[in-house]
C-alpha cells in the first residue's frame, strides 16, 4: 500500500472528481439560458460506503451490491446525471433556473474547496513528518 492509497486519499480525490463533473454541468446549464427548449441537467452524487458497511457487517442477503465486484471498492462515490423536472418551463421550452444553478454551484464550489484544503493538510502533515 501505497502513501497515498489510503481510503481518506482515494475518496477526497473522487469526490474532487465528482465536484468538477457538477461544475461542469452547471455552468454548461447556466450557458444554454436562453437555448430554446433546453432542459437543465442535475448531478447528484453519493457514498455507496455507508450501504456497504452495513452489509458487510449485519450479514445482509439482500445487500444491492455486489462486494466481490473491485469497482466496487475503488469506486465509493457514485454520479448519477438527471434532467430537471421540477422546475417551471418558460415559453421557449427552456428550464433553466438562473438562481437555483447559482447556489448549486456556490454550494459545488465550497465543497471542492473543502476537499482541496483536506488534501492540502494532508500534505503539509507529510512534508512535516519528512522534515520538509
Amino acid at each position: 500500500m501505497g502513501l497515498f492509497d489510503g481510503a481518506a486519499f482515494v475518496l477526497t480525490e473522487q469526490g474532487l472528481d465528482a465536484a468538477w463533473y457538477k461544475q461542469q454541468v452547471i455552468s454548461h446549464n447556466i450557458a444554454n439560458i436562453s437555448t430554446p427548449d433546453y432542459k437543465a441537467k442535475t448531478v447528484n452524487f453519493g457514498l455507496v460506503l455507508e450501504n456497504t458497511a452495513k452489509c458487510k457487517y449485519h450479514d445482509n442477503t439482500d445487500c444491492p451490491f455486489d462486494h466481490t465486484k473491485e469497482t466496487e471498492k475503488k469506486d465509493p462515490v457514485w454520479v448519477t446525471t438527471t434532467y430537471e423536472t421540477n422546475t417551471d418551463q418558460l415559453l421557449n421550452g427552456n428550464n433553466v433556473d438562473i438562481e437555483k444553478e447559482g447556489l448549486a454551484l456556490v454550494d459545488v464550489q465550497y465543497q471542492y474547496k473543502t476537499m482541496i484544503d483536506y488534501m492540502n493538510s494532508q500534505y503539509a502533515m507529510i512534508r512535516s513528518a519528512i522534515g520538509k
